[in-house]
């Protein structure tokens, strides 16, 4: 029988093998109020060990390194980490180390980091509730973990439109979670939730579809989709169009939470 969960996987290299270039370079990865907030909300020590999982372009790592003694970059695709090592090397810190890993089977003892950071990454992931209990294992008695990731509304209408559009655009998405989701996810997984906030999200839609490197066919497809949708789903998620009547935007939700593992 096939693994569905290896199978998702696969995808997700496959789609990061493909697009590495394009994520180190993405202005919305590279900076933001969120990466911002993240850093704000540290609580960082010099001494302390950091681990950022699925680290993408590595902007978050490269974010954390001045505030602590290292800070461990890992990701699933072995492309996409060589990407982001050579670009965090070329900012010149010398506290980073890089690691192969799969962010639901961590290759790292238990109570091994200080700090965990995940950063708009874990709607990839076959297994969201798995990944987060792996946070929570290699974190040590009173460490932090501070996620960041794309949400989607409780509505169920809502819900499916964007995880519908989001998998069209990447195949290697999985599924974007609700609020309430994720906090079930840290509760189970003993992390105490000591702060939420919640940020929009613009996604300027030739930018967006470029960097997944859809045809011209897929691109003008999705835009249809989109742009033909229903009145509730254009008024939600501010879906904006040109004036020549191809669509230009519209936008949708972040999640940043502040768990503490007692």
């Amino acid at each position: 029988m096939p693994d569905p969960d290896a199978e998702q996987k696969a995808k997700v290299q496959d789609y990061f093998s493909r697009t590495a270039e394009s994520y180190v370079t993405s202005a919305s990865h590279r900076a933001g109020a969120d990466l911002q907030r993240l850093i704000e909300l540290g609580e960082w020590d010099t001494q302390q060990q950091a681990l950022d999982i699925a680290t993408g372009g590595g902007h978050t790592a490269l974010a954390v390194a001045p505030h602590v003694a290292q800070v461990t970059a890992s990701d699933l695709t072995p492309t996409m980490l060589a990407k982001a090592r050579a670009f965090i090397l070329s900012q010149g810190v010398t506290n980073a180390v890089f690691v192969e890993a799969d962010a639901e089977h961590l290759p790292f003892p238990d109570a091994s980091f200080d700090r965990v950071t995940c950063r708009i990454a874990p709607h990839h992931f076959p297994n969201i509730a798995q990944f987060v209990l792996e946070v929570s294992r290699v974190l040590k008695a009173g460490g932090l973990f501070l996620l960041i990731d794309n949400i989607v509304p409780s509505d169920p209408e809502l819900d499916i439109f964007l995880n519908i559009i989001e998998k069209w655009r990447d195949p290697s998405h999985d599924r974007a979670c609700t609020s309430e989701e994720w906090h079930t996810f840290f509760t189970k997984a003993g992390l105490q939730v000591e702060y939420v906030e919640y940020l929009r999200k613009l996604f300027e839609y030739d930018d967006w579809t470029t960097r997944a490197q859809l045809s011209t066919d897929e691109k003008d497809a999705l835009e249809r989709f989109i742009l033909e949708s229903d009145d509730s789903i254009h008024h939600h998620f501010a879906i904006k169009a040109r004036p020549d009547g191809h669509l230009e935007s519209f936008t949708g939700d972040k999640i940043l939470l502040k768990g503490r593992k007692a």
